[in-house]
């Protein structure tokens, strides 16, 4: 009798277990959605609590505050882009020669670039929100407890790649990673300005010659031009 009480107290538990992720996840999805159309400074709880279902006070009690939730979009976005970019990129990173291949590191400037274009177009609501951020001077990224660091290893790279003679000399291998991010980001970000010349990016055609830019732009503009 024992044992069966203990099964039948774990059956109870688990669906409060998925329903509060569950929530979680709907509120995650509504702030995201609220933040990278208005902003965080324009955004409201109340109107994320409408547009998600659910009413304020069990979003700050999950999240305290209106920051606390913006910290947790942004964790997840980041989370997100590191399974699917992240755990491809470094194992790139990995390979032994490519600081010193400029091939190797030719391919490397390539197929990150591309995984990067992809994940942001899959996720254009963090790329709205990165640019908000942007408009805002990073005031409100610069607050937040969770900090991705996703430039130290791109610097490490392009210190030994510059020593190598791979990356440009007249190059600042700290810029290095900053110039693709911003290069990625503000090309996807304006194609929509320039439709009527490009075409959409929801076009698989259009998609890729855009992508192919982004690559060729990166690779000519960071890699010594003697190896090009």
């Amino acid at each position: 009798m024992e044992v069966a009480s203990i099964a039948s107290a774990e059956s109870k538990r688990s669906p409060k277990i998925y329903d509060a992720a569950r929530t979680r996840g709907i509120i995650l999805d509504a702030a995201e959605n609220i933040f990278a159309e208005l902003g965080y400074s324009a955004a409201r709880i109340d109107v994320i609590a409408k547009a998600s279902g659910y009413n304020k006070s069990l979003i700050y009690q999950y999240f305290g505050d209106k920051l606390g939730l913006y910290t947790e979009v942004v964790k997840r976005a980041d989370q997100i882009g590191e399974q699917i970019t992240g755990t491809f990129v470094s194992g790139l990173l990995k390979n032994e020669k490519l600081a010193s291949d400029p091939e190797a590191f030719r391919s490397f400037l390539e197929s990150m670039t591309r995984e990067t274009v992809s994940f942001l177009l899959e996720h254009r609501s963090y790329l709205r929100i990165l640019f908000w951020e942007a408009a805002e001077d990073w005031k409100t990224w610069n607050q937040i407890t969770y900090r991705p660091d996703d430039a130290t290893q791109m610097h490490e790279l392009a210190l030994a790649a510059q020593k190598n003679g791979i990356l440009r000399q007249d190059l600042d291998p700290a810029l290095f990673p900053i110039m693709i991010m911003n290069v990625t980001t503000a090309t996807l970000q304006s194609s929509s300005r320039f439709e009527h010349l490009l075409g959409t990016l929801d076009s698989p055609q259009m998609r890729e010659e855009t992508t192919r830019q982004i690559v060729q732009f990166i690779i000519h503009g960071v890699m010594e031009p003697s190896l090009l």
